[in-house]
């Protein structure tokens, strides 16, 4: 990542981040959604730039991985890109098999409280040895129809379509509801979650610059806040790799202290190209609190507030060792959500009680390099 990229590296990338060709189909919003039972306690693990690829020990950070999911018992995992970089087909599969063994060993722990994981992908996760839609394959493969996971022993919340109209490889959405056995039209939602695909290079001539949301990903966002389902009232989140032009704002603001927030940022923000009003079209798509991951010793959360609204702007945990990174930046964030209203949810003390940075995982690596 960043400047330590080489040339080959990004021709790679050229040929790698072209849609797929063939005819385009429009899908409904509703066939975006999938659904998770809420808790009032129900938790979110992410975990943040694994880079596993050829000179990985795949086994090795594969068991720091799950021991970190079976540490937090969390309800829903959330990989927020870069999951791979130079991988392979055989380490594509190794990584979604331990996270649905790990999911499903926790959900049998739990009596049948389920646990799930959800990936999105960064700038480096189809520099790798398969076909551009491989890694959505494998995915699909792990993801039941709502209501028979424990059924079918697959654990996935995943949905994209290779055929539709949207730019990226992930833009679907989980439904946190009161009562999963409810109709779309009948079932409280409490929190929405989009798992939303920043997208990776943006070329001119021989220069590249990380790329932006595109617009038909911006107006699907927009039309799932209109026409998923009639209620309005939920927490809109959002998961997704690249940070915003925002995200240097507040940094700057925190490092002088005027800005709400925890955490360490010890690198100035990697992001997009140009600012193409994302933070804003998404934050009147009812989306309040952004999580990314990208910058490998920055995480933390801010409180992020213009034009007289407020949000929550995060930045996961680098969860392994792989590439570059801090000693004492290694591990992951849990968020704990609760049944709040918006204003409490993004109150200073709901982050500092519920938005948790958990590093120091750095001695249970072996063969730092």
């Amino acid at each position: 990542m960043k400047k330590i990229l080489v040339a080959v590296l990004v021709l790679l990338a050229l040929a790698l981040v072209g849609c797929s060709g063939g005819a385009k189909k429009a899908y409904s919003v509703e066939e975006y959604r999938t659904t998770m039972q809420y808790y009032d306690d129900f938790k979110v693990l992410q975990l943040a730039d694994l880079h596993l690829g050829i000179e990985t020990d795949v086994a090795r950070q594969l068991d720091i991985v799950k021991n970190a999911i079976r540490t937090e018992c969390p309800d829903l995992i959330v990989l927020t890109g870069d999951n791979f970089m130079y991988g392979t087909k055989g380490i594509v599969n190794a990584l979604a098999a331990a996270l649905n063994e790990v999911c499903a060993e926790l959900t049998a722990a739990r009596a049948g409280r389920l646990t799930k994981f959800t990936v999105t992908f960064g700038n480096h996760d189809n520099q790798g040895d398969y076909p551009r839609y491989y890694i959505n394959d494998v995915l699909l493969s792990y993801a039941a129809e709502d209501g028979r996971e424990i059924e079918e022993g697959k654990f996935a919340a995943f949905c994209d379509f290779e055929d539709d109209a949207l730019f990226g490889l992930t833009n679907f959405y989980i439904d946190l509801v009161d009562d999963r056995a409810k109709s779309r039209e009948e079932a409280d939602v409490k929190y929405r979650l989009h798992i939303i695909d920043s997208n990776t290079y943006h070329f001119v001539g021989p220069g590249y610059g990380y790329d932006v949301m595109h617009e038909e990903q911006l107006t699907h966002a927009a039309e799932i806040y209109e026409n998923a389902t009639a209620d309005k009232s939920y927490i809109g989140m959002a998961f997704f790799h690249i940070p915003f032009f925002e995200y240097e704002d507040v940094r700057k603001d925190y490092i002088e202290e005027s800005a709400i927030g925890q955490g360490d940022f010890y690198e100035g923000i990697s992001y997009a190209y140009e600012n193409n009003g994302s933070y804003e079209k998404l934050r009147d798509a009812n989306i309040v609190a952004f999580f990314c991951g990208h910058d490998h010793i920055n995480c933390g959360d801010f409180i992020y507030e213009a034009d007289g609204e407020r949000s929550i702007l995060s930045y996961g945990v680098k969860s392994t060792n792989q590439l570059y990174h801090k000693e004492n930046m290694i591990g992951y964030k849990t968020v704990t959500l609760k049944d709040i209203g918006i204003e409490e949810f993004l109150s200073e003390e709901n982050i500092k009680e519920n938005f948790k940075n958990e590093r120091g995982g750095y001695s249970a690596y072996e063969n730092d390099r």
